[in-house]
């Protein structure tokens, strides 16, 4: 009887063979009847990501907390006025550590928008720079706008919004793909 038994085995890992091989030729032909939509990483870690942390909300972020130092600055500096050489005198005030925060936290914000924006399109929407902080000065500190000045932040205002104009229809391709 010993030679019976070693058949049998073979016979039902056959069996089981041959299941294992039916199940798996359902699958492929299931997938194949299916059409195969293929995704980049970068598309669905850009997708699966929090609004919070994609790179162009982290981008605006940046450009937001660089002109608010500015601003903060700004008015440290002012309220201590002193005649040492380079400010130091102006890390007496909270305003400035404010500013100083504020910079640091922009530069936290445009390292991780770096990681997925080009360099020439993150740099050229950080020209709206130069429009928040002479528009926030004029509401803010009660500098005065001139026509000439008025008419610079106009046309860097027009430029930004070629630069970003593209990039809010890649942005719109990129989220009807998903």
């Amino acid at each position: 009887m010993p030679e019976i038994e070693p058949i049998t085995r073979r016979a039902q890992f056959a069996n089981s063979a041959e299941k294992k091989t039916d199940a798996a030729a359902k699958a492929a032909s299931t997938e194949a009847s299916q059409p195969v939509t293929r995704i980049s990483h970068a598309t669905k870690t850009a997708s699966a990501t929090h609004w919070f942390l994609r790179p162009y909300t982290q981008l605006w972020l940046s450009i937001l907390f660089s002109a608010a130092a500015q601003l903060l600055l700004k008015k440290g500096a002012d309220q201590t006025v002193s005649s040492i050489w380079l400010g130091i005198a102006g890390l007496r005030s909270g305003w400035v550590w404010l500013g100083i925060l504020a910079l640091v936290t922009s530069l936290v914000s445009w390292l991780h928008a770096l990681r997925s924006v080009p360099l020439i399109v993150a740099y050229n929407l950080a020209g709206a720079i130069h429009i928040l902080v002479p528009l926030s000065c004029a509401i803010f500190l009660g500098e005065k706008i001139g026509l000439t000045r008025g008419c610079g932040i106009a046309l860097v205002l027009l430029g930004v919004l070629i630069v970003a104009r593209p990039v809010a229809k890649v942005e719109e391709r990129l989220e009807d793909r998903l």
